[in-house]
């Protein structure tokens, strides 16, 4: 599948519409040497759709962060901000907020 890169678009959104992430964009056009850098008329190469991952509603504890639940349920950062848009800061995360998280922990 093929994505051209219109006014607006980040990498981040882009992913977050076919369901997958800026690594896995990027790893498919070498062109994207800075994630934060994409070009309007960009022709971007989009990964195959990957089964929907089971989501849960996942409790913010004293001492987390967003690395430590992205490596918990095998998922990512940029998943779990892309789910939650009241995360402005991916580094401050407050205790006792409720987040969605994609569960990607095989059974």
């Amino acid at each position: 599948m093929v994505h051209q890169v219109v006014k607006g678009d980040t990498l981040l959104k882009i992913a977050a519409k076919y369901k997958t992430t800026p690594q896995e964009i990027m790893k498919l056009n070498p062109a994207i040497k800075d994630p934060a850098h994409i070009e309007i008329g960009w022709e971007l190469k989009i990964p195959a759709a990957k089964p929907a991952p089971k989501v849960i509603d996942y409790k913010v504890l004293a001492g987390d962060n967003l690395t430590r639940i992205a490596k918990m349920y095998n998922t990512t950062i940029d998943e779990i901000v892309s789910m939650n848009p009241s995360i402005t800061n991916p580094n401050l995360i407050r205790t006792g907020t409720v987040i969605k998280v994609p569960d990607r922990r095989k059974p």
